[in-house]
C-alpha cells in the first residue's frame, strides 16, 4: 500500500509570518482597488465634458456636410456645359434675339359684352 503524507500543520512564528503577509497583500491590493476607484471617478467628468464637445462637434459636421451638399448642387447645377445658354438667360434676363415668344389669348376675354344703345 501507498503511504499518505501527514497534513502539514503550521506552528508559532510560521502561522504569524503567513497572517501578516496574506494581511499586508490584502491591505495592498484594497489601497490599489481604492486609488483605483478615485482615479475613474476624477476621470469621469473630464469624460462627460469631452463627450458633450465631440457630440457638438459632431452636429456641427453635419450640419457642414449639408450645407456643403447645397452649396456643391448650386455649383454643379451653374457650371453644368449642358445647361449654359440656359443659365445664361436665367441670370442676365435676356433672352435669345432668335427665339419669338408665343402668346395666347382666351377668344372668350377678348369678346365684349353688347352694350344697350338707348
Amino acid at each position: 500500500m501507498a503511504r499518505q503524507k501527514a497534513p502539514m500543520v503550521i506552528r508559532g512564528k510560521a502561522r504569524q509570518s503567513l497572517v501578516l503577509e496574506s494581511t499586508v497583500k490584502l491591505t495592498v491590493n484594497i489601497l490599489l482597488a481604492v486609488v483605483a476607484t478615485v482615479t475613474l471617478a476624477k476621470l469621469f467628468p473630464y469624460y462627460r465634458q469631452q463627450k458633450a464637445e465631440l457630440d457638438l462637434l459632431n452636429h456641427s459636421i453635419l450640419s457642414l456636410e449639408k450645407e456643403h451638399d447645397g452649396v456643391w448642387h448650386d455649383f454643379s447645377h451653374n457650371f453644368d456645359p449642358e445647361q449654359f445658354g440656359r443659365i445664361m438667360r436665367e441670370q442676365s434676363g435676356q433672352e435669345d434675339p432668335t427665339r419669338h415668344p408665343i402668346v395666347l389669348i382666351d377668344p372668350l376675354q377678348n369678346s365684349q359684352p353688347a352694350s344697350p344703345t338707348e
